[in-house]
């Protein structure tokens, strides 16, 4: 059914997507009627009219003044939902911002498109939504078009705020934001990767699992990173023609993006989606055109073929996530004098097998996997030179987040 569905995604959708969204004159965060109201209340209607299991809905509040708002606004998320059927209580969030700029962040009024940042992101958000709408997932995902991450990042944290405020348990989020570019400023194309980045920090970590933590050596496996590589992993094995590179830092240098609310939020699992290589003639830029050059983000910049395939990266890790299983809430080896590892984990509900994964200390990502039929493992690997993980695998094969052994 994944294979079917990643199959599924419409490049004719992605860009009739981008193009409402950038006939839109601005979409700035304190555009109002004129701007961020059409291009909400658009995304809503959008987002009902594929029915299915999805619940459709703004969420509306009123932001105050401070910072980058200079006046107190209402602001809105649209947000479509689908209810997990197994385990409701865990979520999964997929996002990518609606508002747009130009150069000066204040400036409400002036034509701002927005098509790569972050109309891509959206079409992402919203063709998963789409072909995901019939399904009936085992934990409930949430598709999320957040306003206001160019004045701070209001929009995921008070959808972040409200979800910790419900109780909620998000297991991943991850943020598409400047997706739809295959070709940098200096002309070099890569259409054949999407980068994910992901932190190692883990706010709030207990001084029991820090300790923990670098006893270990499991320093780089902090839940965002896992997260990343669950992904990479995903899309290895279902998507062709683009791979995921693992950036191993929160952001961009310097700069920030939605999953960083989450984060702030207390959901560690959370990481950011963007190009290989920006231009940035195409971002935050008044339109214009200067010595020839056009200025400006404009539709006709977005290669919508690069972007059909990080759309199905990003349907072939969300639509498995959301039929697997759960992770196992304890992985633990024996400490004993021996050149092998005995690994044992608790059982997940539903699981039908689990897969052991490894790789050495100094790799990056996992380099070795071994499916097992119950909850122990014998493995001819040293403990010292090797990281270890577990996660479990459903009926129709569908695989969990990783538990990291001594996490």
């Amino acid at each position: 059914m994944q294979l079917r569905l990643i199959s599924s995604v419409s490049r004719v959708r992605l860009e009739a997507t981008i193009r409402s969204l950038a006939a839109i004159p601005t979409r700035h965060t304190l555009s109002g009627a004129r701007g961020a109201d059409a291009a909400v209340a658009w995304l809503e209607r959008e987002l009902k009219s594929y029915g299915g299991n999805l619940q459709v809905a703004q969420q509306r509040w009123v932001q105050p003044a401070g910072g980058r708002m200079t006046k107190a606004q209402e602001l809105g998320n649209a947000l479509a939902m689908l209810p997990g059927t197994d385990t409701p209580e865990r979520v999964i969030v997929v996002s990518g911002h609606y508002d747009s700029r130009v150069t000066d962040v204040l400036d409400a009024t002036s034509p701002a498109p927005g098509a790569n940042d972050d109309a891509s992101g959206v079409a992402v958000v919203l063709e998963c939504a789409r072909l995901m709408a019939g399904l009936k997932p085992r934990c409930t995902v949430i598709f999320a078009a957040v306003t206001g991450e160019e004045q701070s990042l209001l929009g995921s944290a008070q959808l972040a705020k409200s979800l910790k405020e419900q109780g909620k348990q998000v297991v991943a989020m991850a943020t598409y934001d400047i997706v739809g570019n295959s070709v940098s400023q200096e002309g070099k194309r890569d259409d054949k990767h999407i980068r994910v980045f992901s932190t190692a920090e883990e706010l709030g970590e207990s001084p029991t699992l820090a300790t923990r933590r670098k006893s270990l050596g499991t320093d780089g496996d902090s839940p965002a990173r896992t997260l990343a590589r669950a992904i990479a992993d995903s899309a290895r094995r279902q998507v062709k023609g683009i791979s995921v590179s693992l950036t191993l830092r929160n952001d961009r240098y310097g700069r920030g993006g939605d999953h960083s609310s989450f984060l702030a939020a207390g959901y560690p699992a959370s990481v950011r989606f963007t190009e290989p290589g920006e231009d940035w003639r195409h971002q935050h830029q008044d339109l214009r055109v200067e010595k020839g050059t056009k200025y400006g983000d404009l539709p006709e910049f977005v290669d919508y073929a690069y972007l059909t395939r990080v759309t199905q990266v990003a349907l072939a890790w969300l639509s498995e996530l959301a039929d697997a299983p759960s992770a196992p809430t304890r992985a633990t080896l024996k400490q004993d004098l021996s050149n092998a590892t005995t690994l044992m984990w608790s059982a997940v509900a539903g699981a039908a097998s689990y897969e052991v994964l490894w790789r050495r200390t100094t790799e990056p990502d996992w380099s070795g996997q071994k499916v097992f039929p119950n909850t122990q493992a014998i493995l001819p690997l040293s403990k010292d030179d090797y990281l270890f993980a577990v996660r479990a695998i459903s009926q129709n094969g569908a695989r969990g987040l990783p538990m990291v052994v001594g996490r």
